[in-house]
């Protein structure tokens, strides 16, 4: 066991849901935010919540593991050694703001993984995905792999149609052109499972599939292209048409207090808005980096973290 690791959040830049039905996905590490194996005896007492909560989603994966077939992972997963680890008084501690779109769940499948799984590391990226989707999936019921593997690896990762990975080295927290990336915390706790389930019906809708499919997916593109360096493109304007999309597709996903804010952002030209993740918890912010005070102001009734 490794006790100084520890496995970020992750920040979804572009390609939420759409990740889900095939589009592209930028995601990068959220460092402000991580997990790791702690021991019971250094930290708090065996009553604690967090502890006793940590404990009974191990089990739970444990159990999830043992009831798959055989061969459901690449990997080979020793559910001994994880049950052992709770038997020397052991847990997961985060900090990870759960139903928050920032990787809470992910995180801990990308622990478990790296720590519990023989050979996984020698794996390609396309075959560690879907080992982390599929354990990610007892959290959720249905996981396209993205969050746990952006946790497992800490990089920033650009994830591409017909399961192609690759590590993006620039540094995507900078949209360039001036412009900075913030989070809003709309304080709204948000069920992922529920909302992948509805993005997933709406999807039987031929309208709203063309929308996602003809729309969606090339606004995606083209974001991730904006903030990974191609010359000349607006990553604002681009931002603006997603959150327009989102506003009128995704309603459901969209916390109600976090709707006048939304709208302003719009109205003023001063910031716009989007889901980062499923929907609830923070929301994803661009404003140019001299607008920063106004943007506050505009946005005083939340918590705004700046990237």
């Amino acid at each position: 066991m490794n006790l100084e690791k520890k496995y970020y959040a992750k920040l979804m830049l572009a390609g939420e849901y759409g990740v889900i039905s095939g589009s592209e996905a930028l995601t990068v590490p959220l460092k402000i935010f991580s997990a790791k194996l702690t021991s019971t005896t250094e930290k708090r007492s065996p009553g604690n919540e967090e502890i006793t909560a940590s404990v009974n989603s191990i089990r739970n994966l444990v159990t999830y593991i043992n009831a798959l077939p055989r061969n459901s992972f690449y990997a080979t997963p020793d559910t001994e050694a994880i049950e052992g680890l709770l038997k020397k008084g052991y847990y997961i501690e985060s900090d990870i703001p759960e139903g928050y779109g920032i990787g809470s769940s992910g995180a801990v499948s990308a622990l478990i993984y790296d720590q519990f799984f023989s050979s996984g590391e020698k794996l390609s990226m396309q075959q560690q995905k879907r080992d982390l989707a599929t354990l990610e999936s007892c959290f959720h019921g249905k996981s396209s792999g993205v969050d746990a593997m952006t946790c497992y690896t800490g990089q920033a990762l650009h994830f591409m149609p017909g399961d192609t990975i690759r590590q993006v080295e620039t540094d995507s927290l900078d949209p360039g052109q001036g412009y900075r990336f913030f989070l809003v915390d709309s304080g709204a706790v948000f069920d992922t499972g529920p909302l992948v389930g509805h993005y997933l019906q709406q999807l039987n809708d031929p309208e709203f599939s063309k929308i996602i499919h003809e729309d969606y997916f090339p606004l995606i593109s083209k974001f991730i292209q904006a903030v990974t360096g191609s010359p000349g493109t607006d990553p604002a304007l681009i931002f603006r048409a997603i959150s327009d999309l989102q506003w009128n597709h995704f309603r459901k996903m969209i916390p109600e207090q976090m709707e006048d804010a939304w709208i302003n952002g719009q109205v003023s030209n001063a910031y716009y808005l989007k889901l980062n993740g499923s929907g609830g918890g923070f929301m994803l912010g661009i404003a140019h980096g001299d607008s920063t005070e106004t943007v506050e102001q505009m946005l005083s009734d939340f918590k705004v973290i700046w990237m």
